[in-house]
């Protein structure tokens, strides 16, 4: 139990550090399959508040939020459920994307073979996608969130 000295202290606390909490809204852009590819409009869901700097973000950085469906990313911890931050930036070799693979999205691992650029999943039932006209990265994952009452 806290002492009424305790409970000021950590009330002042709070509030310094929530005065001092630089607000950062990332837009929430509808959700994303984490399986099968397929068609999506893209929708604003409204935003969510993060803190720019636990997430390490640049001051210029251009993000957005997803939540996630199916199962495909399960070996990489991404659940159903789960909210990605996505960043809008260059893929490297190993990133886990959201990807328009030949006109339908997905959230996927980037992988390039042999100077070939394909998307793979993190469950081993869903197979590789190798893209038959076009791959867009449409953005990079930097954060995950997972409520825990689902």
């Amino acid at each position: 139990m806290l002492t009424p000295h305790q409970n000021q202290v950590l009330n002042l606390l709070w509030l310094s550090q929530a005065r001092s909490w630089i607000r950062h809204q990332v837009p929430m852009l509808g959700s994303i399959i984490a399986g099968k590819p397929e068609l999506q409009e893209g929708r604003m869901d409204g935003c969510i508040d993060i803190d720019p700097t636990t997430l390490r973000l640049p001051k210029n950085a251009r993000t957005f939020a997803l939540k996630v469906r199916g199962d495909s990313m399960r070996n990489a911890a991404i659940l159903e459920g789960d909210i990605v931050i996505m960043e809008f930036r260059e893929a490297k070799h190993g990133d886990i994307v959201a990807a328009l693979i030949d006109g339908e999205t997905t959230l996927k691992r980037f992988v390039v073979q042999n100077g070939v650029p394909y998307l793979r999943a993190s469950n081993p039932k869903y197979p590789d996608l190798i893209p038959a006209r076009e791959l867009v990265i449409q953005g990079v994952l930097i954060a995950l969130l997972r409520l825990s009452a689902r």
